[in-house]
């Protein structure tokens, strides 16, 4: 019998030795678009994670700043590294070249100009061994690079972490309340292989901003079981003043914005999840008036500007 590649892969998938077995093969995603100053920490997190059995999976989408050589440089360290250069296409793309390329049992996002911490990886991995779960989500710390390394250098722990196990229908019913925090965005989750490609190929939207909004409630509703908690692994790099943040302020920006959210609440309608759409419409409203007041707040400092001169 003759197989085709992706018959070959899911082959060698099965075929594992009981090590494997204890430790599977975790593809990590990491698009790379332009972040020379923030790569190395990325890698650096991740080539030092407690639990090691790692495919770091670098997509280098377009870099022209350098980032691109600092990724081949971790390949040419790190026989774990792998690095893979196309044009820009954008996070999604990225993303989904990444998807396309992984081949582990397991799959993690990790932004590029993030870091994680040591046990990230062992603990994400041993709540879904644990619970049987699909995904397995962490809380996380948003702040400046400073910031980020006052908080590693404490190795600050909960030692009264909760650790909450849903079915997907629970999760989706209280959406957007008090676990909202670990839910929408892709980056603080580890997924089983099958979430993304199982009988429904699952793959970010491209050419949209805010695919986490637009995708997020999807991908829980295709699995039976999540499980969360609020241990903070994750640190998440504010920059001000970056091309993302001045996209997001942007005309632009601010429609996508609210289109993803949109498009998610009719979601949430549809299904009949009425808790969870209230949720969303309150926090829909609030960035309607978070914009207004930004923009508003912009034209007068505009105009102070003019008056000054």
């Amino acid at each position: 019998m003759i197989m085709d590649g992706k018959q070959i892969e899911n082959e060698s998938r099965n075929v594992e030795s009981s090590e494997d077995k204890r430790n599977p093969l975790i593809s990590v995603i990491v698009p790379v678009y332009n972040v020379r100053a923030y790569i190395a920490e990325c890698v650096e997190s991740l080539i030092h994670q407690t639990y090691t059995n790692l495919e770091i999976i670098l997509v280098d989408d377009g870099s022209a700043d350098g980032s691109e050589k600092v990724c081949d440089e971790y390949m040419r360290k790190d026989s774990r590294v792998r690095v893979i250069h196309q044009e820009n296409r954008g996070l999604s793309g990225a993303r989904n070249t990444g998807l396309d390329n992984a081949n582990g049992r397991y799959v993690a996002f990790v932004d590029s100009d993030d870091l994680v911490l040591p046990d990230y990886m062992e603990i994400l991995y041993g709540l879904i061994k644990k619970y049987s779960a699909d995904i397995a989500a962490c809380a996380y710390m948003k702040g400046t690079t400073r910031e980020l390394q006052d908080y590693k250098g404490r190795a600050m722990r909960k030692d009264s972490a909760i650790e909450v196990c849903m079915t997907s229908e629970e999760m989706l019913q209280q959406w957007h309340g008090r676990y909202r925090q670990q839910e929408t965005v892709a980056w603080n989750k580890l997924y089983v292989w099958d979430v993304w490609n199982g009988k429904n190929i699952k793959r970010f939207p491209e050419g949209r901003r805010h695919e986490d909004v637009l995708t997020s409630h999807l991908i829980v509703q295709s699995v039976k079981k999540v499980v969360l908690t609020t241990q903070c692994l994750y640190l998440y790099r504010v920059r001000e003043g970056s091309i993302v943040v001045q996209a997001e302020d942007s005309k632009e920006g601010i429609r996508q914005n609210l289109c993803a959210q949109k498009e998610r609440m009719e979601f949430f309608r549809k299904q009949g999840y009425w808790r969870a759409y209230c949720n969303l419409m309150v926090g829909y409203l609030l960035h309607v008036g978070w914009f207004g007041w930004k923009r508003i707040g912009s034209h007068v400092l505009r105009d102070d500007k003019k008056s000054d001169t």
